[in-house]
């Protein structure tokens, strides 16, 4: 099994994006296959995307205050909000992928090396069937959440052309203002097709993206488990009394050092991943369920797939970081109850420059702030609560 196969759901999301692949030396060169058609859509689809965080923003300025009551405006404020939440999300990770695009490809290079020197020690089956299962199922839902936001404004126009008694209500996927909205009425059929069409390629743009980062980020962290692992299986294997025992441990503490520079360069390209993903979904977990609950029944079915979501992206990255943080500390006890006490005395220095180095745990971090775990998840859906109770009292 090649690294590449590990691959095969980041792969998807660039696919999706019409992004060029990454490529490494293990890896043929995938440059021929970016063609005329994939670039203007590329561009189309990242234009878009951002151009619909500006366009929310928009929406909001013009809303007319004086004539809404304050409910109405506060259901207003975070429908658009709540759905300005997924845009700048999906705006973030489509730079990152963009922004590191070589620092991304220079760690798959030594992952490459590094996996081209597996031995048995190496659980490769295990890892990949456990990576593949989890970005599987991220992918499907991620896939499911576009066709079913994209497919409610088709069945409610429907719904409004077969019920005789109501006026034809042309609804997009989100209240974004367009400039030929200036030209033409918002109810116009073809405002309602060009609206409808822009915004689906841009969430079509940030769906992948987000997709591809997501599925990027379990890929490294399963490598990163994989070789954890295989450190500490040589040191279960490892025997003090060996002749080259030294010199086995020099070459595992090597690898060690070579695995923690890989780990700081991961947690560099994710950083702004993080902070995006964990800034936005504090907020806009809470104005989703506060839009389910406020407007009507229609905006309860739609943004019940934003909420679902914001909380999947969420914990996808916090379990995957508790993943990393918990394979890194079967190193400290591997090295502890190996029989170092019986080597000599430059290896009884060596194993003790090992355990105190592992002795701290590795954790993926935010700008060196806040740790990415399943406890900062469940601190950010603590908050996420009070804000949602916060806003019902102001209303009442």
């Amino acid at each position: 099994m090649q690294l590449k196969d590990f691959m095969y759901y980041p792969d998807l999301g660039c696919r999706l994006v019409r992004m060029r692949t990454y490529e490494w030396r293990g890896r043929k060169s995938s440059a021929d296959q970016q063609t005329m058609v994939n670039n203007v859509w590329f561009v189309i689809g990242a234009v878009n995307l951002f151009y619909q965080n500006l366009g929310l923003a928009i929406d909001l300025c013009l809303a007319d205050t004086q004539e809404m009551q304050l409910s109405t405006y506060i259901a207003h404020v975070s429908e658009n909000c709540s759905v300005l939440g997924l845009t700048i999300v999906g705006a973030s990770y489509f730079w990152m992928l963009l922004h590191h695009r070589n620092d991304i490809e220079y760690i798959l290079d030594e992952l490459q090396q590094l996996y081209s020197q597996q031995s048995q020690l190496y659980r490769i089956e295990h890892f990949y069937e456990k990576s593949t299962r989890l970005m599987k199922y991220a992918t499907i839902f991620f896939l499911f959440a576009f066709a079913y936001y994209n497919t409610l404004p088709v069945f409610y126009l429907i719904y409004d052309l077969h019920v005789e008694s109501q006026s034809v209500r042309y609804k997009t996927q989100s209240n974004t203002w367009y400039p030929w909205q200036l030209l033409d009425t918002q109810n116009s059929t073809l405002s309602f097709v060009a609206s409808y069409l822009c915004q689906a390629l841009s969430s079509l743009t940030g769906v992948a993206s987000i997709m591809a980062s997501q599925c990027l980020l379990c890929f490294f962290t399963t490598q990163m488990q994989l070789h954890f692992d295989a450190l500490v299986n040589r040191f279960n294997n490892l025997d003090a009394r060996q002749p080259k025992a030294n010199e086995q441990l020099e070459a595992m503490i090597a690898y060690h050092c070579h695995l923690l520079h890989i780990a700081n360069d991961i947690n560099r390209i994710f950083n702004f991943m993080f902070l995006s993903t964990f800034a936005t979904s504090t907020v806009a977990i809470c104005l989703m369920g506060f839009s389910m609950v406020m407007i009507d029944l229609a905006a309860a079915f739609k943004y019940s797939v934003g909420l679902l979501s914001f909380l999947i992206f969420s914990i996808f990255i916090c379990y995957n970081g508790t993943e990393f943080t918990e394979f890194s500390d079967k190193l400290m006890p591997a090295a502890f109850y190996s029989n170092w006490y019986e080597g000599d005395r430059n290896y009884r220095r060596m194993i003790l420059f090992v355990i105190m180095r592992s002795s701290e745990s590795r954790v993926l971090r935010t700008y060196k702030f806040t740790p990415v775990s399943m406890a900062t998840y469940m601190a950010m859906l603590k908050f996420s609560y009070q804000l949602f109770t916060f806003f019902r009292a102001m209303i009442k």
